[in-house]
């Protein structure tokens, strides 16, 4: 019976799926702190929330 040919593992499709996910995960990882990084520097700097118009009849006094 002939022994099936070793392939190294990074390149049988095994290896390559799994590479993908790591890579995959590595990006997903990344972006995920960069996210909360913005996330947390935008409530540091205006922890009030977001800008809020003010009433339309206010805006007419002070433009007269």
């Amino acid at each position: 019976m002939a022994k099936p040919k070793h392939r190294p593992f990074c390149l049988s499709v095994k290896g390559h799926v799994k590479m993908l996910r790591l890579v995959f995960a590595l990006i997903t990882a990344v972006f995920c702190i960069a996210d909360g990084a913005l996330i947390y520097r935008k409530l540091l700097f205006n922890p009030s929330g977001p800008y809020q118009k003010k009433p339309a009849h206010d805006k007419e006094e002070e433009d007269l």
